[in-house]
């Protein structure tokens, strides 16, 4: 099929009036954001990894206590 030149400029504004409402911000307020999602999720992941062997150590001992 055959486009057609007003088709074709259609298409070309459509996309073209569409790429802002897409667009990211990345100027600081963005970068910022980020760093504290990322410094957070850090934290967490550390709090997590810290209790980990108690966790472990909590679960044996249900375990031993349960086979007794």
């Amino acid at each position: 099929m055959r486009r057609t030149p007003f088709a074709t400029i259609i298409v070309f504004t459509a996309a073209t009036l569409a790429a802002p409402a897409f667009a990211r911000d990345e100027g600081p307020r963005f970068a910022q954001d980020r760093l504290d999602a990322l410094v957070a999720q850090h934290k967490e992941a550390a709090r997590n990894i810290a209790e980990a062997p108690a966790r472990q150590t909590q679960a044996q001992q249900d375990t031993q206590h349960g086979a007794s």
